[in-house]
């Protein structure tokens, strides 16, 4: 049996094997739970958790002399931690090393032993096994002893009056010592016991190494630290955490009139979970904005380099061929996007040596490690406003048409809500990361999450209705500009207007100075429909240059949209219209706003007002025409599509005139040929007629008529060549006369 070093195996093994496995009775006590004499465990003091699924985790103690301490892990975490565990000594001590208690896979503990069976076997599994062993049938009449020959199934009649349906049935065969062959069919009620007690410790040794593989597999990392007197020991790694996220409470004292910008109080949020299993007793917990680069490689899993299997030879005279070898580990992970890492403060520490190597990972991790305050380039506030209400406007506006009572009534609702949180939390920048750091210690018991304060500040809100095209309805929107210095990261956000919930929605990270539209409910007051929309295609300028000709064409489209509110109030409409590359806007109205794919137009309406918004948009289409390859008919439809095109029909006649005369000389030129291709194959016809007449009565008359023609065809022949030698002349000259006309065709823009 394989020996555990931290845990004692007891298991108790049933003698009877039914024909499905038999269920064991499997004890685990563990012997190493607590530290041992001399150790002691080193407490979680700090936690940063970061947005690609990771945490750093920083444990603090003290240690005396030659001392050891002890942290507990999940096989999970263990490989996080070989690939970023540090060990620091802050008092002149030596990390002497670190030891952990290691297993062997699954797979590899089977095949050492002697049964041969998978992780998860079949009942005939089971049986193909043992077979051969010495066994007791019961149940099935009388108690039947022999040695297992073979289980088979077969096809049995379910039952009388099934019509003649069919099942499965297993039957065990067994001969006895004496040659009795005995078939006895498995049921529910059938026991088969083994006889041999070797083969029994062999089943139960099997059934021991599944059951402690299902354990729960911990893992105790030991460090020795060598040194004189009492020492502060810091210990870091990282470990694969639930992302933490942000949800975001905006409240304000209901919509202020049209194209007011006034102030809201943003309140910020975390969801923290704790799924690693061990306690955060008073730890310091940070919330890091970013995603350092991270992976799994598992180092913590014992691999086997895969090796051939050679067969043995056929003959003696034949030589095994030798074949490359597997690889014996392959790494496996994912890569987040990559962000320049952060150098790790300076620390006074004389003698910290690293621990099982510190990848890309831990370098990141590290860097917010004993002294955050020097990573920060700027400080920006503890989030803990008192909420004086500057700006809250004057207590004239409404909250919409649903909350115009309730916001005169709760005028004051925003500046009570704002002093009732204080997030007991800073927040601070540095390299490309940004951090919410809470100020007082936090205890999240393991298999727990909390919801934590970690900000709130005052941003400009300017309340709008957003409409898009696509058949989406209008929607209420605050257009938020964050005046907070603060990186508001990704999450969800909750509106209370005038102290009633108006909305939810979805927010993309907010630099500090960025403004951002924020919509949270449909607004059913405000329609927006299309009034008219026209596509116009206009000639601007037509050039021709060394036998191209380029027409450049204006292609306009306009839209008009007609923007209706049905509110007793005034709306501010955005309305957002699709920008396409190349494309100018060509509108008297400016946008509000422009971004990489939309044009942002404000339109303020009055109750019960409609208004109409123009737009329109401008692209120059450029064709090139190569002149030489299309005749007067075809350019002189291409250039009346979009347009008078007379001027540049004009500069191309020399043009034309020269394609018409090439174009007569290769008609005539064909002609020619066509003629002396047909006189060519009827000499060929007459020649083989003078060849069938020899030794005929009609030979000498015929012969004479044939010559005849042959002479007659001979003498057109040379008539034709001469006149295709002087086609060709000309044709050349043609074609030359066609290129300088080509070449010399000159049209200035024509406008």
């Amino acid at each position: 049996m394989r020996s555990c070093s931290h845990a004692i195996l007891v298991v108790s093994c049933m003698a009877v094997l039914p024909f499905s496995l038999a269920a064991q009775a499997v004890r685990r006590v563990p012997v190493d739970s607590l530290p041992k004499a001399g150790q002691q465990a080193l407490p979680i003091k700090r936690v940063a958790l970061y947005k690609n699924g990771v945490g750093f985790f920083e444990h603090v103690g003290t240690v005396r002399g030659d001392g050891a301490v002890r942290i507990d892990f999940t096989t999970a975490q263990l490989n996080d931690v070989l690939q970023s565990l540090t060990a620091v000594d802050l008092g002149g001590g030596r990390i002497a090393g670190a030891g952990y208690n290691s297993t062997t896979p699954l797979e590899q503990q089977l095949r050492s032993l002697p049964l041969g069976l998978s992780a998860d076997p079949t009942a005939a599994d089971l049986y193909a096994a043992v077979r051969g062993a010495q066994v007791e049938v019961t149940g099935a009449g009388a108690p039947v002893t022999g040695r297992i020959l073979n289980v088979e199934l077969r096809d049995t009649v379910k039952a009388v009056g099934t019509d003649g349906a069919m099942a499965q049935r297993s039957f065990l065969t067994v001969v006895s010592d004496a040659g009795v062959v005995r078939t006895v069919e498995l049921t529910g009620t059938t026991q088969v016991r083994l006889l041999d007690g070797e083969l029994r410790g062999d089943l139960g040794r099997y059934l021991q190494t599944l059951a402690g593989n299902h354990a729960d597999g911990l893992r105790h990392l030991t460090l020795m630290d060598r040194g004189i007197g009492e020492r502060e020991l810091r210990v870091s790694y990282i470990s694969e955490v639930p992302v933490w996220k942000c949800t975001y409470r905006i409240l304000f004292n209901g919509a202020a009139k049209a194209g007011a910008i006034k102030t809201a109080t943003l309140q910020g949020w975390a969801v923290i979970d704790n799924t690693v299993g061990t306690d955060w007793n008073g730890v310091q917990l940070s919330l890091v904005a970013g995603a350092p680069q991270s992976f799994l490689q598992p180092l913590s899993q014992p691999y086997y380099a895969r090796r051939p299997e050679i067969g043995l030879p056929q003959e003696a005279q034949l030589t095994p061929q030798t074949h490359e070898s597997g690889e014996s580990a392959k790494v496996v992970g994912a890569l987040d996007d990559m962000t320049a890492p952060v150098s790790p403060p300076a620390q006074p520490v004389s003698s910290g040596v690293a621990v099982a190597g510190m990848g890309a990972s831990a370098g990141v991790m590290g860097g917010l490690g004993l002294n955050t305050a020097t990573l920060a380039t700027k400080q920006r506030g503890s989030g803990s406003g008192s909420g004086s209400g500057n700006g809250l406007g004057d207590g004239q506006g409404t909250g919409g048409d649903m909350y115009a009572s309730a916001a005169a009534a709760s005028i004051d609702y925003e500046d009570s809500a704002s002093a009732s949180i204080a997030p007991h939390a800073s927040a601070a920048a540095f390299d490309d990361y940004f951090e919410y750091k809470l100020n007082e210690p936090v205890t999240i018991k393991k298999n727990e999450s909390a919801l934590v304060p970690i900000l709130q500040a005052k941003v400009e809100v300017d309340p709008v209705t957003l409409w898009s095209p696509g058949g989406q309805p209008p929607l209420r929107a605050l257009w938020v500009k964050n005046t907070s210095e603060l990186t508001l990261d990704r999450g969800s956000f909750s509106i209370v207007e005038g102290g009633n919930f108006s909305g939810q929605g979805l927010l993309d990270p907010i630099h500090p100075g960025e403004r951002r539209l924020l919509s949270y409910a449909a607004d059913e007051a405000v329609r927006v429909s299309t009034d008219y929309s026209h596509d116009t295609q206009k000639l601007e300028r037509i050039t021709i240059s060394k036998g191209i000709l380029k027409q450049e064409v204006a292609e306009v489209v306009e839209v008009e949209y007609q923007v209706h509110n049905a509110s007793s109030e005034a709306r501010t409409v955005i309305v957002e219209q699709p920008r396409r590359k190349g494309w100018a806007l060509d509108s008297d109205r400016k946008p509000e706003e422009t971004t990489e794919s939309l044009y942002r137009f404000r339109v303020v309406t009055a109750p019960a007002e409609t208004v109409r918004l123009h737009i329109g948009e401008r692209h120059t289409r450029t064709t090139r025409y190569a002149v030489a390859n299309f005749d007067e008919q075809q350019m002189t439809a291409i250039l009346r599509q979009t347009g008078d095109a007379g001027a540049a029909l004009a500069a191309l006649q020399p043009v034309f005139a020269a394609k018409r005369r090439v174009a007569d000389l290769d008609a005539h030129l064909a002609a020619r040929n066509a003629e002396i291709a047909l006189i060519t194959q009827d000499q060929e016809r007459l020649r083989e007629n003078l060849k069938a007449l020899k030794g005929t009565a009609e030979e000498r008359d015929l012969t004479r008529r044939y010559t005849g023609e042959l002479n007659a065809q001979e003498d057109r022949l040379v008539s034709l060549q001469g006149e295709v030698k002087a086609l060709g002349t000309e044709h050349t000259a043609a074609a030359a006369v066609l290129a300088t006309a080509v070449e010399n065709a000159t049209l200035q823009p024509l406008t």
